[in-house]
């Protein structure tokens, strides 16, 4: 194949601007004459369209007559008072005498084949065309009878009898003003009226009527040589949506265009399909006609055509002839002087452009020659300057104080500097073995955004900037950001993702206790400047009211109503002194802390009260519980608070349930029962000054909410399902576990 495609290359150009220019000859003209002929035949079809068209109204026109006729003759009979005087005294013989001779001629001349009188509801009384056959109910399938007792006007259109289809007309019939039923003329549609049609428009009709409970057609009644053409499918399809399809010389009469067009009945609906065909042999002989006559004038175009081109292409090549034996001089070395240039076209340009070539080559040879001379020196100089960049940039990267990482579009990762070890703890040789590492260290709860957003840079081409939480190789946590920046090919693919890593956690830890400094110091001196205008009046109420009971006589009436007042005022100081206390700022010194430790020591600390109430106290302490990040002091009075809280509530000779967990985070829980502490108490716990017993538990409990929010930790209140309170404290700042 290669061989023979080689040889067509190889031909002279003589032969590469023939054959396509008479190639092109051919297509064009060729083109045209099928031009010509496809619009011929559409021409015609389009005509023989517009006279299948005109069948098809021709033949509503005649239905439309016969409906106009047959509704005019019925008016006509149903007026006569003869007849309305005999049809409403049911006098079916003297109807008999009165309109049989009618019905007979307009029978044998006009085709008329029913005259049928219905009594209501829809009732046969008589048929002149079956005076045997009466009595029989049509409520269910004579529908214009149904129309005509409905609404006293006549109607007339295509309906299906018992005596088949038609053409008919029905209208009401009245004696002395009063409804006594209605009367009919009907036209046939059958194998007559349609040979009419046919002699005058040299047609072939056929009425094809949906057999019930399938897809399929019969023919009712056609014309002399008219059977079904069309098949059921496009039947079924003009019957359904009503709308008329035209077929030029379909697949089973390729002689033939046939016109489907639907047949309505009065209300407009479907009944059945008329098909209209019309031979065609005409059309085609002329048109195979028509096509030897483009034929023979295509072949005359190609054959002058031909000509002309090989003159052209001959007169043309003539010079080029020249040029390229002047080509191959200078390709050999033997040509020194210019080609002459006779004329100023496109084959002078060549000429010219080849002078110009041959000047060139002059002037590269000599080039070449010199630069050789230089090309070894100038390639070691820039090796060298190669090396020493390559060495500064490797230098740069392992030294830089960040995570420097490269990933390919599968995401795998083939590059990390050593800076990795400091801030995550794993060595480059583990991060490359992990295709999921980026993803892995990241924070449970910043995985998803992590995984997110380094798809979409893999997979996309997208950049981005993420600062999210991640996790160290001893399980302490710091803050990253995370760099990426996509490197792709011309076409945009993602060829790999370079990105930097900084340990961000110090700058965050800074920016969060600069806002809580912030904050506190704002609340410190509102609340400092608040409690200093209510103390002052305290102050001053306390020291009269206490003066006023000194010196009050102990049988004074009043004296109860003072001593009132004095122990709400000192109430008052007491929890202002508390007040105080909770604005002044609290600074944590974190360490590694073994809660289980700290919650024995904060229960040494509470034995006093658990004993002076006889609480019997259920330790239950996890043993793989990890050490948290936690200031000791201020978390053992916050634990002790939580117990003498809890203490104050219990009723005495009762349980208190302490534990530790570890399900991913530390967990302390105590469960014990509670007097007096309602659902309102619930949500407020950590709030006591909405309760009017307050112990010191009680006004510790603030802070105790504030040390641990602090440690990070969530508190969570519920009851049991025996009422009893559970307070959960988790914490998730965790460390090393002590097996690890």
């Amino acid at each position: 194949m290669g061989l023979h495609l080689r040889k067509i290359h190889d031909i002279s150009l003589k032969w590469k601007l023939l054959i396509p220019f008479l190639f092109l000859s051919f297509i064009g003209t060729t083109t045209l004459i099928l031009l010509g002929l496809t619009a011929q035949r559409k021409i015609i079809e389009n005509q023989e369209k517009k006279k299948l068209s005109d069948y098809y109204q021709a033949f509503s026109d005649q239905v439309k007559d016969r409906e106009n006729s047959a509704l005019s003759l019925a008016y006509q009979v149903a007026k006569s008072p003869i007849v309305q005087e005999a049809f409403a005294h049911k006098d079916m013989r003297a109807l008999i005498d009165l309109l049989r001779p009618s019905y007979e001629v307009l029978k044998d001349k006009f085709d008329v084949k029913q005259f049928h009188f219905h009594t209501k509801p829809a009732t046969s009384f008589l048929r002149l065309h079956r005076i045997y056959q009466s009595g029989e109910a049509m409520a269910s399938f004579r529908h214009t009878i149904n129309k005509v007792e409905e609404t006293g006007q006549g109607i007339a259109g295509l309906e299906r009898g018992t005596t088949g289809f038609g053409v008919r007309g029905v209208v009401p019939v009245f004696y002395q003003d009063e409804f006594v039923g209605t009367f009919e003329i009907g036209y046939s549609v059958e194998r007559p009226f349609l040979d009419s049609l046919k002699r005058r428009y040299d047609m072939d009709l056929a009425l094809l009527i949906p057999i019930h409970g399938t897809d399929g057609f019969y023919t009712l009644t056609a014309s002399s040589a008219s059977l079904q053409i069309s098949s059921d499918e496009i039947c079924g399809r003009v019957f359904r949506t009503q709308n008329p399809e035209i077929l030029i010389s379909p697949p089973d009469a390729t002689g033939l265009a046939v016109f489907l067009g639907p047949l309505k009945d009065f209300y407009g609906k479907s009944i059945g399909v008329v098909e209209i065909s019309v031979n065609r042999s005409a059309t085609l002989a002329e048109l195979a006609e028509n096509r030897i006559e483009m034929f023979a004038v295509m072949v005359a175009a190609l054959l002058f055509s031909s000509i002309v081109i090989v003159w052209v292409v001959t007169v043309f090549l003539r010079p080029v002839r020249d040029i390229v034996a002047a080509a191959r001089e200078i390709a050999a070395g033997e040509r020194v002087r210019g080609i002459s240039v006779p004329v100023r076209d496109e084959i002078g340009t060549l000429a010219s452009s080849l002078n110009d070539m041959l000047e060139s080559l002059n002037r590269a040879k000599q080039e070449i020659q010199e630069y050789c001379i230089t090309l070894e020196e100038r390639v070691e100089a820039r090796t060298h300057d190669l090396v020493e960049e390559k060495e500064k940039y490797e230098a740069l990267v392992e030294n830089a104080p960040l995570i420097v990482y490269r990933i390919e579009p599968d995401g795998t990762t083939v590059y990390v500097n050593r800076v990795v070890e400091e801030i995550l703890g794993y060595t480059p040789t583990e991060v490359i073995a992990d295709r999921q590492f980026w993803t892995r260290i990241a924070h449970p709860e910043d995985q998803q955004k992590v995984t997110k957003h380094l798809r979409a840079c893999l997979a996309e081409g997208k950049e981005f900037l993420l600062e999210y939480r991640g996790n160290r190789r001893d399980g302490r946590a710091v803050f990253l950001l995370n760099h990426a920046m996509p490197l792709t090919d011309r076409e945009g693919r993602v060829q790999a993702v370079d990105g930097i890593v900084v340990d961000v956690s110090e700058r965050k830890r800074l920016q969060e206790q600069i806002i809580q400094t912030e904050e506190l110091k704002t609340l410190s001196s509102v609340s400092a400047r608040l409690a200093h205008e209510i103390r002052n009046p305290l102050t001053s109420a306390g020291g009269f009211a206490r003066r006023l009971l000194k010196e009050m006589d102990q049988k004074d009436a009043h004296r109860s109503k003072v001593e009132i007042i004095v122990k709400e005022v000192g109430r008052l100081e007491h929890i202002l002194k508390m007040i105080l206390s909770y604005i002044r700022p609290v600074t944590l010194e974190f360490s590694d802390v073994d809660l289980n430790k700290v919650l024995q020591e904060a229960i040494s600390g509470s034995e006093d009260k658990l004993g002076s109430q006889g609480i019997t106290l259920d330790l239950q302490l996890a043993g793989d519980l990890p050490v948290i990040r936690a200031d000791r002091g201020h978390l053992r009075k916050a634990l002790e608070t939580m117990l003498k809280n809890a203490c104050s509530h219990m009723p005495e000779q009762s349980c208190l349930r302490v534990s530790t967990t570890y399900n991913g985070a530390a967990v302390v829980q105590l469960c014990y029962p509670a007097l007096h502490v309602a659902d309102d108490d619930m949500e407020h716990f950590f709030y006591p000054f909405v309760s009017d017993k307050l112990g010191e538990a009680d006004l510790q409990l603030p802070l105790t909410k504030v040390v641990i929010h602090k440690h990070g930790g969530v508190i969570n209140i519920t009851r049991d399902e025996q009422n009893q309170v559970v307070i959960t404290v988790t914490f998730s700042s965790i460390g090393h576990r002590p097996n690890a």
